[in-house]
């Protein structure tokens, strides 16, 4: 199995920690896992890049048109890094309209037959009261679409080894919450 996943967001929304979660769930799938992360001027709200690539790869930057999946955690930064998506390729978008996603973008996407799934991440996190969260709600959604090569099974269990236990309760609720509105999507 070779994936290439780009995470991209702003500072404060758990690049980070998400991709920890894929480079963790790569060594318990026994991949070579390898990555790179750009932090900018995250603690000012900036933006912040983490490249994930688990299987057999010299680099560990993605490079333009070879990406699997994009999770972007912020719309701007969905715009900004498309271009890292291979043809086929999927993208999941915490936004909370599906119908503000710019139109101008869609033919783009129809001729590269990239997938983009929307999902009101930040809105499921801050019903529970964790907008930390929010990344891993969006992770739990794309887990749901069935468009992922992991399991629930193993998300779920790298979630709860990786989360530190004051977390734990929320990341595993926001996890499932996504994942059960990916599964309607």
């Amino acid at each position: 199995m070779n994936i290439q996943i780009v995470l991209a967001g702003v500072g404060g929304q758990g690049i980070l920690f998400a991709a920890k979660i894929f480079s963790e769930l790569g060594i318990q799938l026994g991949l070579e896992v390898m990555g790179s992360e750009t932090h900018g001027m995250s603690q000012r709200g900036g933006s912040v890049m983490a490249h994930v690539k688990l299987g057999a790869y010299r680099s560990p930057m993605i490079r333009e048109g070879s990406g699997d999946f994009l999770y972007s955690f912020e719309e701007m930064e969905t715009y900004r890094n498309l271009k890292l998506l291979r043809r086929g390729g999927a993208c999941f978008v915490n936004l909370a309209h599906a119908e503000r996603f710019d139109p101008k973008i869609w033919d783009h996407l129809k001729a590269k037959d990239i997938t983009v799934k929307t999902c009101d991440a930040s809105g499921v996190a801050l019903k529970m009261g964790s907008a930390r969260s929010a990344n891993i709600a969006l992770i739990g959604y794309s887990a749901g679409t069935g468009l992922l090569p992991f399991s629930y099974k193993d998300l779920k269990s790298i979630l709860k080894t990786v989360s530190r236990n004051s977390d734990l309760k929320n990341n595993l609720m926001a996890f499932e919450t996504g994942f059960q509105a990916g599964k309607k999507s």
